[in-house]
């Protein structure tokens, strides 16, 4: 890989970095879905000691504020989020972040919190870690997905193909069940408890809404779609005695919310969301509904995440 020159790294656009990750650990270990896991804690630490030294790190109170008071960024901004509120985010991330001084968004899918049921990719996962299936193709799917390389690719496009079908996940779960077969009971889910995102919120990090279930808003109902924003929503308000403001599109691909959702969310009081697109923002009012952030992975060293800060479309 070419690396990054230190005249374009000093020279990155203005506008508002938003990093978004999801579990922190060892990926190598897990039963579950590897590729939920962003980086190690090790990793953690050194991506955002690095980053800390090159950007302004910012709060979502301080976001809200630029959106209103300056709506062209004149400088370089970050921020962190996280997603889901997998357990080793409070274990793991929430150290590191104290230790760092860097304040952090986590968005919670209230119905993870506290449930030991597997959420559905993890079940995805489980299953597919645990048979012996070469391909697999369910009703509905664009493609027929073969194994070719390693499990954790073969989970990934599966996933892919579950999340474009228009049938409900739940369908497509039981089908995948009935096609692998169960190979024994599903281990317990990983999320963190009612004390830790309470804790969270009290010690200088921000909580956001990431819908209930987490299913994919554009394949629901409006009813359904509406629960989905303004359940999670009081709930998190009930727990925190505090409002919540900010939301992360489930999945957050372009085809998993739509301009209805959007309309949902101002109706139900929010200001803010974000989606999983990597871009620098830079129309903060425009596009306060649809802001990008840039997804951690999990082999990513310094280089790699300057290269991709580095030639970034500014949206």
């Amino acid at each position: 890989m070419i690396g990054v020159s230190a005249f374009r790294w000093k020279h990155l656009p203005d506008g508002v970095y938003v990093l978004n990750l999801h579990r922190i650990g060892d990926m190598t270990t897990s039963k579950l879905d590897p590729n939920v896991y962003s980086c190690s804690a090790e990793n953690l630490h050194k991506h955002l000691s690095f980053l800390k030294e090159c950007f302004t790190i910012i709060s979502l109170a301080e976001l809200n504020q630029l959106i209103s008071t300056s709506p062209k960024p004149d400088k370089r901004y970050l921020l962190v989020t996280f997603d889901d509120g997998y357990k080793d985010n409070f274990e793991l991330a929430y150290p590191i972040l104290k230790s760092l001084n860097i304040p952090a968004v986590f968005f919670i899918a209230t119905g993870l919190i506290e449930n030991n049921e597997l959420p559905w990719w993890d079940k995805v996962a489980y299953l597919i870690q645990r048979s012996h299936i070469q391909k697999i193709k369910l009703p509905g799917w664009e493609e027929t997905v073969e194994f070719k390389t390693n499990p954790q690719i073969f989970i990934r496009l599966i996933l892919n193909q579950i999340k474009r079908c228009a049938a409900p996940i739940g369908e497509q779960i039981k089908e995948l069940e009935d096609f692998v077969g169960m190979p024994s009971p599903y281990p317990d889910a990983e999320f963190m408890s009612w004390d830790d995102v309470i804790t969270l919120s009290n010690n200088g990090m921000d909580i956001g809404a990431h819908s209930h279930s987490h299913d994919i808003l554009a394949k629901l109902s409006d009813d359904q779609m509406l629960f989905e924003l303004s359940h999670s929503k009081a709930i998190l308000e009930e727990k925190l005695g505090k409002p919540v403001k900010a939301f992360s599109y489930p999945v957050g691909s372009k085809n998993t919310y739509n301009d209805c959702v959007i309309e949902a969310l101002k109706d139900n009081g929010y200001e803010i969301a974000f989606n999983f697109h990597p871009g620098v923002n830079v129309n903060l009012a425009k596009n306060r509904y649809d802001l990008c952030r840039f997804p951690i992975e999990y082999m990513m060293d310094d280089e790699a995440l300057k290269k991709m800060l580095t030639y970034a479309k500014r949206i």
